[in-house]
């Protein structure tokens, strides 16, 4: 673990507040859940929570199952990095962080075609279309299903990101 030099005072009721910059740099946005953990030498630690990260079961499978039967690269993502990743468009790999251009999508909540204009990856990828589904669940974003192509976007791509978006939001 690092040090901040920050210290805070918990109040009456329990509560310590995370400051500005923190939240910031590790983009922690109002309302979002943290998980907390106890170590062996009485340490607290906060680590956001990540609902996709507890679907490891699934999101492997589905990537690959995406990719082997519609040949587009299959990209699963929760809020802040990838999490599953299949396909022959190399560069993007799992533990990626996610791009603020993507971030802003998925809080867009819709789903949207874009061009190789719109480097959602910041140059890590190359390909010609993208289909971006946002993964929502109980009214909050957890994530998103990215396809990426070296063909322009077909009626195959944006029903198959809208029905992966869709199986993950059931399962978180």
């Amino acid at each position: 673990m690092r040090a901040t030099g920050i210290v805070r005072r918990m109040d009456e009721l329990g509560r310590v507040v995370i400051p500005k910059e923190l939240r910031r740099t590790m983009r922690i946005r109002e309302g979002e859940e943290l998980e907390v953990f106890t170590t062996d030498d009485n340490a607290l630690v906060l680590r956001k929570f990540s609902a996709m990260e507890e679907l490891a079961d699934f999101r492997h499978d589905y990537a690959s199952s995406v990719y082997g039967a519609t040949g587009y690269t299959a990209i699963i993502t929760d809020n802040d990095k990838v999490v599953a990743a299949s396909g022959d468009i190399k560069g993007v790999r799992i533990g990626d962080v996610v791009s603020d251009k993507l971030a802003a999508i998925y809080e867009g909540r819709r789903r949207v075609e874009l061009p190789a204009e719109e480097d959602i990856f910041a140059g890590k990828a190359e390909y010609r279309s993208a289909v971006v589904a946002p993964i929502i669940s109980g009214g909050d974003v957890m994530g998103g299903v990215v396809l990426l192509s070296r063909k322009p976007v077909s009626e195959l791509a944006l029903k198959t990101a809208d029905t992966a978006a869709a199986f993950f939001a059931s399962r978180v």
